[in-house]
């Protein structure tokens, strides 16, 4: 997992990037998983200040965030999934 700490205003609230994914695809896997143990998730292009998809496509690199309160929880069941691997 990629350590980079960036905060950003979703909706009014406070969100962080948890990791960086080289494509949406996996990404929306691990979302998925962050929303089925109730963390809400988020995913834009991690190439957002470069011009976003318009300069590097769909299948350029995402972020996956979510809310700041949620990040520890969020590493912390990202890290088990890693350990039983």
């Amino acid at each position: 997992m990629i350590e980079r700490r960036k905060v950003i205003g979703v909706k009014n609230e406070k969100w962080e990037v948890l990791d960086i994914f080289e494509n949406d695809t996996k990404a929306q896997i691990v979302k998925g998983f962050l929303n089925e143990n109730g963390i809400e998730a988020e995913i834009r292009d991690s190439t957002v200040p470069y011009g976003g998809s318009a300069i590097f496509g769909a299948t350029g690199p995402k972020e996956l965030l979510v809310k700041s309160e949620d990040l520890e929880e969020a590493r912390s069941l990202i890290d088990e999934i890693n350990r039983k691997e």
